[in-house]
């Protein structure tokens, strides 16, 4: 890989160069030019070193990765809106245009979507998107109810439900795994790696697990989980049958859907530091949770080992005993289509 050269060795090959007899130290004429020339050199050569790096895939970053990508048909995945629904009161027969704004009291804004009309008990429904695209939008039900601009006719809003679907734009390390799938394990005429890309194309989409064959000759299963190792909701699944459906093989069957949710019941005993009496609970399904999440579709089992370990790498807990997993002392496999979570948590204390 290539390394720029620092000014001081540029100055001292220049110098080095030069017949000239005249003097080289500091505050000479030629030292001088030569240093000046130097400081120029150096720059180009800071430049060439990234230009050098954004060459190549795995060392590129932010749109010099993006063009890289595009260049195998891999498109970085934009940033997507949350969306629900506000419900507005005030006065009967009042109007409410589409793209009017409401907030949250952090100053979050979301747009109606629809122009609508309080009905004669004064209130009404109506779905509306976060101003600005990506996981921020998705706030929790309560939280959305101010009116930053007066709407004539409008008294309050509030948001009954969560807000949901917002997904930040896809990082320079997942689209630059994505593009290495795609190089490394060729999708071709509807094959399984073809699905994956496919599912994993869609914005808000974390990892996708193909199921060749899964309900006779022609069958295709896509299990899809969301950028936070979910199982992807309703509107999810539906955008990635969508764009499946548009680039599958003609006569594939293809049934697009979320992975089951397999709970893995542990109890155990352990002795606790000084200090976490009143978190260690918390601190051992945390991180836990943690592991089994990011195990996503690879996890072929949960292993006891690998849960002592996670419980010994809290800071809360000194030694663990009697550690079991769903009533057995055994590794436990994960079905097929299912992801693990925590079920039932027993935490008793040693001593």
């Amino acid at each position: 890989m290539y390394e720029a050269r620092e000014q001081e060795d540029i100055l001292a090959e220049l110098q080095e160069a030069s017949t000239t007899p005249a003097s080289k130290i500091e505050g000479t004429f030629e030292n001088d030019v030569l240093a000046s020339s130097s400081i120029e050199f150096a720059k180009t050569e800071v430049e060439l070193e990234e230009l050098c790096k954004i060459s190549f895939a795995e060392t590129s970053y932010g749109d010099y990765l993006s063009l890289r990508a595009e260049e195998h048909g891999v498109i970085r995945k934009s940033a997507v809106a949350a969306t629900g629904e506000l419900q507005i009161k005030g006065t009967a027969g009042a109007i409410v245009p589409r793209g009017s704004l409401f907030s949250t009291d952090t100053g979050m804004m979301f747009s109606t979507s629809t122009d609508c009309t309080l009905g004669t008990e004064g209130t009404v429904t109506v779905s509306a998107i976060a101003v600005l695209p990506g996981k921020s939008g998705n706030v929790v039900a309560g939280t959305i109810k101010k009116i930053p601009i007066s709407i004539a006719g409008v008294q309050s809003v509030l948001n009954t439900e969560d807000f949901s679907g917002g997904f930040d734009e896809e990082s320079d390390d997942e689209l630059l795994q994505r593009l290495l799938l795609h190089v490394r394990t060729p999708a071709t005429s509807g094959n399984a790696n073809h699905y994956k890309e496919w599912a994993l194309s869609v914005s808000g989409v974390k990892a996708a697990k193909v199921q060749p064959l899964w309900n006779g000759n022609g069958t295709v299963r896509v299990l899809v989980l969301d950028e936070n190792l979910n199982p992807a909701g309703t509107d999810l699944l539906k955008q990635v049958q969508t764009y499946i459906d548009a680039n599958r093989p003609i006569g594939a069957t293809v049934t697009v859907a979320a992975p089951t949710t397999q709970n893995i019941d542990i109890s155990l005993s352990v002795s606790v530091h000084a200090g976490y009496m009143d978190s260690y609970k918390a601190d051992i399904q945390s991180a836990i949770q943690s592991y089994l999440t990011d195990l996503a579709f690879d996890a072929t089992q949960v292993s006891i080992a690998q849960i002592g370990k996670i419980v010994l790498d809290t800071d809360a807990v000194d030694d663990y005993d009697s550690l079991m997993l769903n009533g057995g002392s055994k590794n436990v496999k994960v079905e097929t289509s299912s992801i693990p979570r925590v079920g039932k948590l027993k935490v008793s204390t040693i001593g």
